[in-house]
């Protein structure tokens, strides 16, 4: 019997390779006793991991995302600190050990400005502790390693930071400051560099905590608020990057900000926004060259919120677009943010995608920007295609909000006797005095013909 059972596994082996081999490893599993030691450990080690992600609760507060890979590797630089670090993510930076310094600087201002400094910071440390769940749920990370009183300290030293370097910003001068308000120990190319720091989605600090902190210390009473609310203040600094028509004093529409980058996302959304997604779209096929042979004509709107473009009557119109030499950084934190919090409202992503198959190259910029659309600093027209199509490297097309506009865009391009009439435009009637001659030379064949028939008429 033992002599058939080898002799079938023999075959077996021959047949299915190592089949053998696994019967026999079944069987060893199955003999091992279990370890409850060691599976005791593997499940503490995996109840310590699972306690350490972030609950659904504190993601539905999160806000702050560091920015994933394959948005950074395009250009690390724009999602990089240069000078400062806020907020927890880039406060082992090195090169940012210096502005650590100016902190405490304008921390001991702040304590010397009335002489209850110790009372008023040691009152805003116990604010910050009441509220240190909800500042450290607002981050995607979890930052277990930075113990309680390390992270207040640093929150205490950031916002204070802020809201001095902001008042600061918005005096026009005062005695003992050197340029615009700020102490000399801030120099002038500091400034611009803190300001681009500040607008990076990984440096910031929520609004909610820095909002509190400003209100408990410019309050002239008890229940009182400032003057001028602490999203005014940052509104005003970071007003100019509009990048469309401007924020006037009454266009104040960037309630619910989370944070600076996102309040810079709300001024490219400023006004209403008329546009609805959709899951299935539609790529511009033409670029705007091709568009005007076309017979596409291009004009600038008013519009207050960027990505409102329509097309009507073979005009395609569009909001103006200023670039300048921080647009690219900005704009790529604000397209990261949108992929993090707004996956489904991602209205900047789409707008930059639009703008990256409208342009293609430098003559697409110069047509745009000869029709007031674009609105440039970067030097030269080829520059702006640059910064454009290199935006879009890591945006998929899993949807859009400008489906209906390049549908009509691409048929309008398609159908033949556009181009025609174009042609015809472009021959005949590219300037008021050729339009003029082309009309008059009609009206003369015109008579010539009617002259040349009755006189035809007349000898008949």
């Amino acid at each position: 019997m033992n002599t058939q059972v080898d002799q079938i596994m023999e075959d077996d082996r021959e047949s299915v390779p190592n089949k053998g081999k696994d019967i026999a490893s079944t069987s060893c599993v199955s003999n091992i006793k279990p370890n409850t030691g060691m599976t005791g450990d593997i499940l503490t080690q995996l109840l310590i991991k699972m306690d350490s992600v972030t609950s659904q609760q504190d993601g539905a507060e999160c806000c702050i995302y560091r920015v994933p890979n394959s948005f950074r590797k395009v250009r690390p630089k724009a999602f990089t600190p240069q000078l400062i670090s806020i907020g927890p993510l880039h406060r082992r930076d090195k090169g940012l050990k210096d502005m650590e310094q100016q902190k405490l600087r304008y921390l001991k201002e702040f304590s010397e400005r009335d002489g209850k400094g110790t009372e008023k910071i040691k009152h805003l440390l116990f604010i910050i502790q009441r509220k240190e769940r909800s500042i450290r749920a607002s981050y995607s990370e979890n930052f277990s390693k930075i113990t309680s009183s390390d992270f207040i300290e640093m929150i205490l030293l950031d916002a204070l930071f802020i809201i001095e370097f902001f008042k600061d910003s918005n005096d026009d001068g005062n005695a003992g400051t050197s340029h615009n308000g700020h102490s000399e120990s801030v120099k002038p190319w500091m400034i611009f560099d803190i300001r681009e720091d500040l607008m990076l989605l990984e440096n910031q600090l929520p609004f909610f905590i820095i909002k509190e902190i400003y209100d408990t210390v410019y309050c002239k009473a008890v229940g009182e608020k400032p003057s001028i609310p602490f999203l005014k203040l940052a509104t005003v600094y970071f007003g100019k990057y509009t990048f469309s028509q401007g924020v006037k004093d009454t266009d104040w529409d960037v309630q619910g900000s989370r944070h600076f980058t996102d309040l810079l996302r709300k001024f490219m959304l400023n006004g209403a926004i008329k546009r609805s997604y959709s899951f299935n779209p539609i790529k511009l096929k033409y670029n705007a060259v091709m568009l005007r042979e076309a017979g596409v004509k291009f004009q600038v709107t008013k519009d207050k919120c960027l990505v409102n473009i329509a097309f009507e009557e073979g005009v395609l119109k569009i909001p103006r677009l200023e670039v300048d030499y921080c647009f690219e950084r900005v704009v790529r934190n604000i397209m990261a943010l949108e992929q993090c919090r707004y996956p489904y409202k991602a209205y900047v992503c789409c707008y930059i995608k639009f703008m990256d198959h409208l342009i293609d190259s430098a003559e697409d910029v110069g047509l745009l920007a000869e029709n007031g659309i674009i609105l440039h600093w970067l030097g030269d027209d080829a520059a702006v295609s640059k910064v454009i199509n290199k935006l879009c490297e890591t945006i998929t097309d899993t949807y859009t909000f400008y489906d209906d506009i390049c549908c009509q865009m691409n048929g309008h391009y398609e159908y033949r006797w556009n181009h025609m009439k174009a042609n015809l435009r472009q021959v005949y009637f590219p300037t008021v005095w050729r339009g003029t001659g082309t009309v008059a030379a009609a009206i003369l064949l015109i008579l010539t013909l009617i002259q040349t028939i009755t006189s035809i008429k007349s000898a008949s």
